[in-house]
């Protein structure tokens, strides 16, 4: 369960969110949708800690304060944030770069357990890459260097399949996919819903809102919540556009 108490949100003294209260419940699926600069990506980047954002207010997850920690330590705390534009890292393999998030994740988990070793942990990774549709030789490439929009997505799903976190946010996740990438989205978003997790989609595609279970839509604007409610409202939206 992720709680949004009183919670705004500013970069250069400009105020982008003002005073946002609202709990996504465990289980839960929430799409939050509204026009580009509605608030909408800064409010997810706060989330999680961007040190660009500054942040009033408190964050809770799971019963635990998050407001003031590192956004090591709120990945640690079983948050996640799938990037909207995601950067290209050369010179990191994404083998290397899927261990390091994993052990540091291991290590504060399980505390005096060695972690695995880069044999065992390569297994480990192999196993869960057929679900994806991933072949073994993008363990070996550049960190999404080259990487196509759906190869990129289905690396940010892999990361959640290994860290399971109990929050997933994704900012937009469904841009430059394929037909097939979608698919595998909605498959996992149906199997996250199953093991009781909280899924806040920010999106602007309602097709893909078309075919996921959607619990609750929230619509922003200049930084607050306008009006929410249950999935009918997208199609309110349709006829009628964001007012």
């Amino acid at each position: 369960m992720l709680s949004l108490k009183q919670v705004s949100v500013s970069i250069h003294d400009k105020e982008i969110v003002d005073d946002f209260n609202y709990t996504f419940a465990a289980g839960e699926t929430i799409a939050i949708l509204g026009h580009n600069g509605s608030g909408k990506s800064s409010l997810a980047l706060s989330i999680m800690g961007h040190p660009r954002y500054q942040l009033a207010g408190t964050i809770i997850l799971d019963g635990q304060d998050i407001s003031g920690v590192s956004p090591t330590d709120r990945h640690i705390a079983g948050l996640f944030l799938s990037f909207q534009n995601i950067p290209e890292i050369p010179g990191i393999r994404v083998s290397e770069y899927l261990r390091t998030i994993y052990n540091t994740h291991f290590a504060r988990q399980h505390i005096g357990t060695k972690s695995p070793s880069p044999f065992v942990f390569r297994r480990m990774i192999e196993k869960l890459l057929p679900w994806l549709w991933l072949d073994q030789s993008i363990l070996d490439r550049d960190l999404f260097v080259g990487f196509s929009g759906g190869e990129k997505r289905r690396i940010e799903l892999l990361q959640v399949a290994l860290l399971d976190p109990s929050v997933i946010i994704l900012d937009e996740i469904d841009s430059g996919l394929d037909i097939d990438a979608i698919d595998i989205l909605r498959g996992q978003i149906d199997m996250w819903r199953l093991a009781g997790k909280t899924i806040i989609l920010i999106t602007h595609n309602f097709h893909l809102l078309d075919s996921i279970d959607v619990d609750r839509i929230i619509v922003m604007r200049d930084g607050q919540i306008e009006r929410e409610g249950d999935r009918s409202l997208v199609e309110t939206i349709r006829r009628e556009g964001f007012k």
